[in-house]
């Protein structure tokens, strides 16, 4: 049995388990912009064209992304559809780590990927810049109900498959 030393972070898939979980925090993370409620969680972690990730600390969850692959294989690209950490475990690098299981996937298909975000989260507009994503154009009010506007980014497939 491979036992975590206490605090580490383990990674795995989201289960229907963790959609509880993930609605809390998407409620303390994402307050003014219609957090996702339990029932979509369920939906996402349950549709065929879906993976879900989780982050997991001492068994709980810390952390959690929905990778959505669009369109038919040889044309597909995948849509990041959230990512999110517990505000207590922010910094740790487990934003970064979910991120780069999305990407592995899309790298594997050789697909771009794209994403909103709001325009004056700085945080994760840095994670995705460090992550060859370029903004490619805004969508005004795009968030409800705070009318916060979004970036639509992408990052270009990786024909090489090596992750840059």
């Amino acid at each position: 049995m491979n036992e975590a030393s206490p605090g580490a972070v383990t990674y795995g898939p989201l289960v229907a388990d963790d959609a509880m979980r993930c609605a809390d925090l998407e409620r303390v993370l994402f307050p003014a912009d219609g957090p996702w409620s339990a029932a979509t969680f369920l939906s996402e972690i349950g549709s065929r064209h879906n993976t879900g990730f989780a982050a997991r600390a001492d068994g709980s969850l810390v952390g959690y992304a929905v990778l959505a692959a669009l369109g038919p294989a040889g044309e597909r690209e995948y849509e990041v559809h959230t990512i999110g950490v517990d505000p207590a475990h922010q910094g740790r690098g487990i934003g970064r780590a979910l991120l780069r299981r999305m990407l592995a996937i899309a790298d594997a298909d050789a697909a771009p990927v794209v994403l909103d975000v709001r325009t004056d989260n700085v945080a994760a507009l840095t994670l995705y810049r460090d992550h060859g994503f370029e903004v490619v154009g805004t969508r005004p009010c795009y968030y409800r109900p705070s009318l916060a506007d979004a970036y639509l980014m992408v990052r270009p497939a990786d024909r090489e498959g090596d992750g840059s």
